[in-house]
């Protein structure tokens, strides 16, 4: 459960952050200057981003993840999706959020290649719709990395994601993978 939160924070940094500028602020001790709370890379369409957390009483933690925010015809975005993992150890997970009008009872699909079987698309199960959070959630775990090897090796051609809005339509949101491989290398320097 920490894991999904954690994920899913990221990606409600911004509508948490302008809240956060209508409130007069709280006085907040200063953090150390050892390492910054937040820091971010573009790598071509992806981002890194990483958090640092400082618990009461335990050494500070870091986590990382790769981003790709999804945009319409006019550029505004539509859909955002992250993958990271919560320790070395773990597998990757990946969260997909798409609008609120999502038919959950479906999963999502995302295929490295469009034109592949549908039998090799991955399937993002939806977990949370919330109008208050901005929309419909759907994640998975990488159970290998054989999603991430296929991803990798289309190099700047596009995948896809697809879902169903609630009129049973398939939406296809085509997924950018320029500049995929240099962020999962650097999600990996990042641990």
């Amino acid at each position: 459960m920490k894991a999904k939160l954690l994920l899913t924070l990221a990606m409600l940094a911004a509508p948490m952050a302008a809240l956060a500028q209508s409130r007069p602020a709280a006085p907040q001790a200063a953090p150390p200057a050892a390492a910054p709370d937040r820091t971010s890379a573009a790598y071509g369409d992806w981002t890194l981003r990483c958090e640092t957390t400082r618990p009461a009483g335990q050494p500070a933690q870091r986590l990382c993840e790769i981003a790709l925010t999804f945009t319409d015809a006019r550029n505004q975005p539509v859909a955002q999706m992250v993958m990271g993992r919560t320790a070395r150890a773990e597998p990757m997970r990946v969260i997909l959020q798409v609008p609120i009008e999502a038919r959950v009872e479906e999963a999502a699909r995302l295929q490295a290649d469009p034109a592949a079987a549908a039998g090799e698309a991955l399937s993002l199960p939806f977990k949370l719709c919330s109008v208050a959070r901005g929309g419909c959630f759907a994640e998975a775990e990488l159970p290998n990395d054989a999603v991430l090897r296929r991803l990798r090796a289309r190099g700047d051609a596009p995948g896809r994601v697809t879902f169903r809005d609630s009129a049973g339509r398939d939406i296809h949101l085509t997924m950018s993978l320029r500049g995929f491989g240099a962020a999962l290398d650097a999600l990996g320097r990042e641990g």
